[in-house]
């Protein structure tokens, strides 16, 4: 068994998220996003799934359905190839776990 401390992760950057891998399996990777008041990642598809879950702050997340305003201990699974896009209205602490399987 590991543990994580994602406290230890937490840091921003004025201009721009910061993303920080943190667990590395076969079929998944999960990494901590922080994002400043303000900060985005315009909307862009990846060849990978994922579910983003907020653990602080608010922000905006887009995918193909729209635009979804989620807060703390909300999430949002996006599938592979996909948009995806946040806006941080809040400054804003994200868990993501990508979904690596060939299956998506």
């Amino acid at each position: 068994m590991k543990t994580y401390d994602l406290n230890k992760l937490i840091e921003f950057s004025q201009g721009k998220p910061l993303k920080k891998h943190f667990l590395n399996s076969k079929g998944f990777h999960s990494a901590l996003i922080c994002l400043k008041k303000g900060v985005e990642i315009p909307p862009h598809p990846e060849d990978y799934a994922v579910y983003l879950m907020v653990l602080e702050g608010k922000g905006i997340f887009t995918d193909i359905n729209g635009k979804h305003i989620l807060t703390k201990n909300q999430g949002i699974y996006i599938k592979k190839d996909e948009i995806r896009g946040i806006n941080a209205e809040e400054d804003l602490i994200v868990l993501g776990t990508q979904d690596m399987s060939k299956q998506n």
